[in-house]
C-alpha cells in the first residue's frame, strides 16, 4: 500500500475473496485498492497478530482527501462533498483469513467519524426520530 501499487496489493488476494461478507472478484479488489492508494498516502503497521489462518493488524493510516472516489470505502466519507485536500490520520483494524498464501476473507473496523471530522466534513444523523 505504501508503494501505491494497487496491482501488487491485489495480487495478495484470492481470485474470489469475501470483503466484508461480500464475494468480489480480483478486478474489483484491484479497482478498490487503486482508489484507496490515491487517498491513503501512508499506512503504518502498529501491531500484527497471527493465529491459525487469521492475521489481524492495527494500522495508522494518513493521507489527504484528494479525489472523490467512484467506489465507496472508509464508510463513504470521501464521497461526501468535493475533495477538501485536508490531511487526516486515523486508526484501522483489519482481519484477514489466509489460504494458500492469499487473502480469502477481509473485515475491518475503522475510525471513519474521526477521519471525517479531520477533513472538515459536517456529518449529521439521517432519519433521526424525535422522542
Amino acid at each position: 500500500m505504501n508503494a501505491h501499487d494497487a496491482k501488487a496489493g491485489a495480487d495478495c488476494w484470492a481470485s474470489s475473496p469475501a470483503n466484508h461478507g461480500k464475494i468480489v472478484d480480483h478486478q474489483a479488489i484491484e479497482r478498490l485498492l487503486g482508489e484507496i492508494v490515491q487517498i491513503h498516502e501512508r499506512t503504518e503497521v502498529k501491531e500484527l497478530v497471527a493465529e491459525g489462518d487469521w492475521v489481524v493488524c492495527r494500522v495508522v493510516v494518513s493521507g489527504r482527501h484528494k479525489i472523490r472516489p467512484s467506489i465507496p470505502f472508509d464508510g463513504g466519507i470521501y464521497q461526501v462533498g468535493e475533495p477538501t485536500g485536508a490531511p487526516f490520520t486515523t486508526q484501522h483494524i483489519h482481519m484477514y483469513r489466509i489460504a494458500n498464501g492469499k487473502i480469502t476473507e477481509h473485515w475491518a473496523n475503522r475510525d471513519d467519524l474521526g477521519a471525517a471530522r479531520q477533513l472538515g466534513l459536517d456529518l449529521v444523523p439521517v432519519n433521526r426520530k424525535e422522542s
